[in-house]
């Protein structure tokens, strides 16, 4: 049974592929959300999409029902779709990936988006993600970064962004898409935000504004990442009210930032890309009131 839908002939001159999965290293939301800003923002036209139920167990990634503009109900299945950004004025193009991380047949996903990826001319690969991190919510969101491309290696260590991976563990589906690439000889780069830890499950725009300034610097793009300045103030005042509600999510807050502070002109360490950290404070209430402000009507952070 065919996998892969095609929606239009493949281009053959796209050099570089950029992808996001959600779940294992999607905090906040940033990673999928920040692929969804980029196709978005280049128009890319969809060329091929995944069947969901070759990769997905449905009863935990279920399938949602919607009204369209007309009150017609339409079901719509998770979402394994690749785009493409072909510049009129003959710069190079994109290949954008956007997929939840699948349940089953990994190395069948990896191969099928990889021979795609290759058929169109890709060689270079932008992973993005965001992972739960010691962050405060008060400060600009951090990206780290490491490449095995030396020209992107050479970036990243020059904006002091570089951190090494010794991580060893569990590991998600981008790890696994960037090994077989390198098995081909493609290059790669990773990006990945990091967000605060007390806020699990919740939409982080500043992450995505972070991700998203991080690509305008290797690719020609041009996101406008300014549009994201109000929602940004919005997040943080949502969550400095809820923090007033607990004297002990204040001090840690505190010496979180403390931390960000004394580390703003001196290396840190970062959590590596697949490691899931073990918050020891994290606080329910937060959640819960974010949650109900969206619930009751408040406008969404991204």
């Amino acid at each position: 049974m065919p996998t892969i839908t095609f929606h239009r002939a493949l281009p053959s001159t796209v050099p570089m592929m950029v992808m996001a999965f959600g779940g294992w290293i999607n905090a906040g939301e940033a990673a999928t959300s920040t692929m969804k800003h980029l196709v978005q923002h280049l128009a890319a036209s969809r060329l091929a999409s995944w069947d969901a139920e070759e990769f997905f167990v449905l009863t935990q990634n279920r399938p949602t029902v919607r009204l369209d503009a007309e009150g017609i109900r339409e079901l719509q299945w998770p979402q394994s779709d690749l785009h493409v950004w072909e510049p009129a004025d003959g710069r190079a193009g994109l290949l954008l990936f956007s997929s939840m991380e699948p349940h089953l047949q990994w190395r069948t996903f990896t191969k099928e988006l990889l021979d795609v990826a290759e058929q169109c001319g890709v060689h270079r690969i932008i992973s993005i993600g965001a992972l739960l991190a010691e962050q405060p919510h008060t400060r600009p969101a951090r990206v780290t970064g490491r490449s095995t491309d030396p020209a992107w290696q050479a970036l990243v260590e020059r904006w002091g962004i570089y951190r090494p991976s010794r991580y060893q563990g569990p590991t998600g589906i981008s790890t696994v898409v960037l090994e077989a690439a390198a098995k081909r000889g493609m290059t790669h780069l990773s990006f990945m935000g990091q967000a605060p830890h007390y806020l699990q499950g919740t939409a982080n725009p500043d992450v995505i504004q972070a991700l998203l300034t991080m690509l305008n610097r290797v690719l020609d793009v041009d996101v406008n990442v300014s549009q994201f300045d109000e929602a940004i103030k919005r997040f943080r005042a949502e969550c400095d009210q809820a923090v007033k509600r607990n004297t002990a999510l204040q001090d840690h807050i505190q010496e979180l930032e403390q931390a960000y502070d004394a580390a703003s002109d001196t290396p840190q360490r970062a959590p590596q890309d697949d490691e899931e950290p073990n918050p020891a404070r994290l606080i329910q209430e937060i959640e819960n009131f974010l949650r109900e402000g969206r619930e009751g009507g408040s406008r969404p952070l991204n």
